[in-house]
């Protein structure tokens, strides 16, 4: 991944010296960016000259979600039923999930391509774990987070100390994990007989769902890491300037080691919310959800050069992939035309971020 001069980041404050005004000497950051005055902006920025196009590239996608959703209030009456958004969130919290985990790697400079992979192997250790080697639920959950913290490990280990490219590293060891899947279930899908998970995962607190509540908390935790704690700092002043960061004291391949155990870990509670909502474990579960994983990030302004992003936008990206699948099915759309827009979305994504990123590195 390459990386960036500049960083949208909202870090902690700092003190009269140390890391946080060195980084801020260098140019990475602006430490009281968050708090005061938002991150750093251009001569015409800030003289109030900012262009329609980089009003569009900020809050496109908050219009685009409304928009979508007035949209299909209109063409359907069940669209806005409070059953039918609690089945939206629902739907999307597996993909908001692993989104949360993407954002922070791609913050950081770097991509995990192992996230759909790891939701799958995960169910199969769980399902495994629970009903053939006899293990108790929590433990098999348990199991099936340290099965993710260790993809992670392995990833950050191919990509900073074998030196392998993030996008190629995580690619192949996907292609691996997927292929431990099918060996460990000769391709079945493997039962959960005991019910604990799916109750779990399907009981609701105050009519919201626990899997809905757990992508909420997600993305709080991240909003407050990335925006008022020095790790989370940290991980933009890596993918903002690794130079610049590595200069400044911070340890950049302890921030990568964090950010792959991180993404890792939440890809396996992906994969418990996929046991659960599935009642099983199967090798083929999430296949191919990084396409609408990257298709929300990118929607959410993420810039692949790493430095930049805001991880609400992020799950303003989900819900808008969330609203179009769902207005589209209850709008009965044939599927080959929502494959269609689908790909049109993300095709959109791909050529907003790219702009986007011009427009940062200027």
């Amino acid at each position: 991944m390459t990386t960036t001069k500049s960083a949208e980041a909202p870090p902690p404050g700092g003190g009269a010296s140390g890391p946080v005004n060195r980084m801020a000497a260098l140019g990475v950051l602006n430490p009281q960016s968050w708090l005061t005055r938002g991150p750093r902006r251009n001569a015409a920025d800030r003289a109030g000259r900012r262009s329609v196009l980089d009003r569009f590239l900020e809050l496109g996608i908050y219009v685009a979600l409304v928009v979508l959703a007035v949209y299909f209030w209109q063409a359907s009456p069940y669209f806005l039923s409070q059953r039918n958004l609690l089945n939206i969130a629902a739907a999307v919290a597996v993909t908001g999930v692993l989104a949360a985990g993407m954002t922070t790697a791609l913050i950081a400079g770097q991509l995990d391509l192992t996230v759909g992979a790891n939701v799958g192997l995960v169910s199969v250790v769980i399902a495994i774990a629970s009903e053939s080697w006899g293990l108790p639920t929590l433990w098999a959950v348990l199991l099936g987070l340290a099965t993710g913290a260790i993809i992670g490990l392995v990833n950050s280990f191919l990509i900073v100390k074998v030196r392998i490219n993030s996008i190629i590293a995580t690619l192949a060891f996907g292609i691996v994990l997927r292929g431990l899947a099918l060996i460990f279930t000769d391709g079945q899908v493997v039962p959960l007989l005991n019910p604990a998970l799916q109750d779990f995962v399907s009981h609701r607190l105050l009519g919201v769902p626990v899997s809905v509540l757990i992508l909420l908390i997600i993305y709080v935790l991240g909003w407050g890491m990335l925006g008022f704690t020095r790790a989370g700092w940290n991980v933009y002043g890596v993918g903002g300037n690794a130079s610049a960061a590595l200069r400044a004291g911070i340890k950049v391949n302890r921030v990568y080691l964090s950010v792959f155990v991180l993404t890792g870990i939440l890809a396996a509670v992906g994969g418990i919310i996929t046991a659960g909502n599935a009642g099983s474990g199967g090798p083929n579960y999430a296949n191919g959800a990084e396409f609408d994983v990257l298709t929300a990030v990118l929607l959410g302004g993420i810039g692949l050069g790493g430095g930049s992003g805001r991880i609400q936008r992020t799950l303003a990206g989900v819900l808008v992939i969330g609203v179009l699948n769902n207005g589209l099915t209850l709008l009965s759309v044939n599927t080959y035309y929502q494959q269609l827009a689908r790909g049109a979305v993300f095709v959109l994504a791909v050529v907003l971020a790219a702009i986007a990123e011009r427009r940062r590195a200027r």
